[in-house]
């Protein structure tokens, strides 16, 4: 039996990961470039592909919402605050549903980046790299597609989006990655297992952190949304994989395991599972 290991708490602590099997406890490599002091960052699941990541000064960033029950069958939390809004591609799952005409779940203040391209948001340095959505999809739209690189507390954090296959260029333009956020379902709808693989073994990611799956709870139809598996068939065959228990943490540099694990997280408890 592969090991599998469910953290007792949403906090990657040092100490707990010191004492996983295989695992100890590194900081940033030596020279390796980092933006800000290294405080770590808050990671919140909120679902799909959307993420909110807070800084140790409290920034925050919201990372690909998605459109209340368009393809995926439940809806958007209200009530989340961010200071500035990152969309890889105008597909309703990943931007909120503007591209169809829907009225964003932010404030209407709030600078929204989409393009390639630096910004910086408070203690955050946000780099966007040119991509393509992942064959067949997007079409509608040139299948553009960012790819954001989040440098934050001391942290280098990549979230690819609907990224197709990874090349030499983006390999070199996003160099090294500790936490990667990569579409990964059990049906294989976003990238194929080898693709998955080839991203892996290019950016050698301390940590992965799957998305845009579908959540049993919330859509009890397996058929529903179409060809998009859950993560937990395809996590059964994976190595290392450690389960949040929640759907928010806290990582630092210094906690990120040597070996290469998986983290799954719960998706965030405001969203209501709908009637029937």
């Amino acid at each position: 039996m592969r090991p599998r290991w469910q953290l007792a708490s949403a906090s990657l602590g040092l100490a707990l990961l010191a004492a996983l099997p295989g695992t100890r406890a590194v900081g940033i490599p030596t020279g390796a470039p980092t933006f800000a002091r290294a405080g770590g960052a808050t990671i919140e699941y909120i679902a799909h592909a959307a993420f909110r990541i807070t800084s140790p000064d409290g920034k925050g960033l919201l990372v690909d919402p998605y459109a209340s029950r368009t393809w995926i069958g439940y809806d958007y939390p209200a009530g989340i605050t961010s200071d500035a809004v990152l969309i890889s591609h105008p597909h309703y799952d990943h931007d909120a549903g503007i591209y169809r005409g829907g009225e964003p779940p932010w404030n209407a203040s709030m600078p929204v980046f989409r393009e390639p391209g630096t910004h910086t948001v408070g203690d955050i340095r946000i780099t966007g790299v040119e991509g393509k959505h992942a064959d067949p999809y997007g079409k509608e739209f040139g299948q553009i597609n960012t790819i954001w690189l989040i440098e934050v507390g001391g942290l280098r954090i990549v979230h690819t989006g609907d990224n197709g296959p990874i090349d030499d260029r983006i390999q070199r333009e996003l160099g090294r990655v500790d936490l990667l956020m990569l579409p990964i379902d059990a049906e294989f709808h976003i990238l194929n297992q080898a693709t998955i693989d080839d991203y892996r073994e290019r950016l050698r990611p301390r940590l992965l952190l799957p998305m845009h799956y579908r959540h049993d709870d919330l859509e009890p139809d397996p058929e529903e949304p179409e060809d998009l598996g859950n993560i937990h068939d395809w996590a059964a065959g994976q190595e290392r994989v450690r389960r949040v228990g929640s759907h928010r943490t806290t990582l630092v540099p210094g906690d990120l395991p040597e070996q290469p694990a998986i983290l799954i997280f719960e998706h965030s408890p405001a969203i209501v599972p709908p009637e029937g």
